[in-house]
């Protein structure tokens, strides 16, 4: 016999309220031999959600039938890849919960996979739906951190929340040992007719009510900050320099996040948007990681643009804030207030505002009615925010631009813009 097991886990606030979900599969057919799920608490961090959702699926297989090969199919690359053996496990608390995990498998055949968050959308909706309830589907020990956190305790097989478990048809039911399948909680009124309400909210909230009867083809550009550099703890200016840091590991799995983020919103809520055409990066090479994995998801090639490159830090590019003070005392400050402010001999805000302005002219001009995404930098995008708000360059920090944030700006021909979302993350 050969199982899949779908693991999933989420943390809102990373830490914060924290759940996981999984779900247990026949291979051969799909169907649902089991679903594990439950609230952890609510200052547990997203990597300890999706490593408790993976112990969960592994129990629950080995419930369903011990010598089964089992293929886990998480969308989280860091536990794909630490499993796998490709990345170490540095942090203690995963590395512990990596050991229960192989303890788990024994000497079963299990290979991991790393889908899409699209593809792992039934244990992405039990996660959210425990940490909405504070509940659990399946019962406190199939995770090491539910007891700890309060989950109901049920029976060797299963606990439910507010309602008796109901057995899926064909699977035996309740005995402890034995394949078992819990019944989710219900979302709220009829869920077709949630899902199609969100959508319609994004359908007619088009842009024509804020400028009405604006005529030609209205283009629009998603642009996508990239992911922590490897300089991004150090607190270094990195500005504009070619090629500059490269991303750091959490800096690579923000990018690949960010990927998977952008298709989800193109399918709904925000699926009245055109479908991106034109893939556009900045030439600094953290730019260019974090388009790697969008031109996989979207099928787009990625053009360079130097329009879109990072503010220029002059003489304080690679330099700690701490350093720049101390060599350009008050510098720092004069920098973050002033907006014609040049730093260490470099671009002033101001400047850097100008550039992306005529860069993004250009951009939509080439590609009238289209939807492009840039990869590009946490300045670049303030400057596309505050322009299209008539924000003045002053106001630019007041915009939060997080790594591996999206954000999206409507452009028509005449001048006229509008700010569709900002600093969308994938958090869960």
């Amino acid at each position: 016999m050969k199982l899949i097991v779908e693991a999933d886990g989420g943390s809102r606030g990373n830490p914060g309220v924290a759940g996981f979900g999984a779900v247990v599969r026949e291979a051969g057919t799909g169907r649902v031999l089991a679903e594990r799920a439950a609230y952890l608490g609510d200052a547990v961090t997203n990597n300890v959600a999706e490593y408790s959702g993976l112990i969960a699926g592994l129990r629950a297989a080995g419930e369903v039938d011990p010598a089964a090969a089992v293929e886990v199919r998480m969308d989280s690359k860091l536990v794909v890849s630490q499993m796998s053996g490709v990345w170490k496990i540095k942090n203690p608390q995963l590395a512990k919960l990596a050991a229960e995990a192989r303890r788990l498998i024994g000497r079963r055949t299990v290979v991991f996979k790393w889908v899409p968050r699209a593809s792992n959308q039934a244990a992405d909706a039990l996660a959210n739906q425990v940490m909405d309830s504070r509940g659990a589907i399946a019962n406190g020990e199939d995770s090491p951190l539910a007891a700890a956190a309060g989950s109901p305790a049920g029976s060797a097989g299963v606990a439910a929340v507010g309602s008796p478990v109901a057995a899926a048809p064909g699977s035996p039911a309740g005995s402890a040992g034995g394949p078992v399948a819990a019944r989710r909680p219900d979302r709220p009124g009829n869920p077709r007719a949630l899902d199609d309400a969100v959508r319609l909210a994004q359908a007619v909230s088009s842009g024509a009510q804020r400028h009405p009867g604006t005529p030609g083809p209205i283009t629009t550009v998603i642009l996508i900050r990239h992911g922590m550099s490897v300089d991004t703890d150090r607190d270094v200016f990195a500005g504009g320099a070619v090629p500059g840091p490269p991303l750091s590991e959490a800096g690579a799995l923000q990018a690949v996040a960010a990927a998977d983020e952008l298709t989800r919103m193109l399918e709904a809520p925000w699926f009245a948007l055109e479908r991106p055409s034109v893939l556009v990066s900045s030439p600094t090479r953290r730019a260019m990681q974090t388009a790697e994995p969008v031109a996989r998801a979207l099928g787009l090639t990625v053009h360079i643009d130097s329009g879109f490159v990072e503010e220029d830090f002059g003489l304080w590019d690679g330099l700690t804030k701490d350093r720049v003070e101390a060599r350009w005392p008050g510098g720092v400050e004069a920098w973050a207030a002033d907006a014609d402010y040049e730093p260490g001999g470099g671009e002033s805000r101001r400047q850097v505002g100008v550039r992306v302005q005529a860069a993004l002219a250009r951009v939509a001009r080439a590609n009238l009615g289209k939807t492009i995404v840039i990869a590009s930098h946490a300045m670049v995008t303030r400057a596309a925010i505050g322009a299209a708000l008539g924000a003045s360059a002053q106001a630019w920090f007041g915009i939060r631009i997080a790594p591996g944030s999206i954000s999206a700006l409507r452009l028509w021909p005449q001048g006229l813009t509008e700010v569709v979302c900002t600093n969308r993350t994938a958090a869960r």
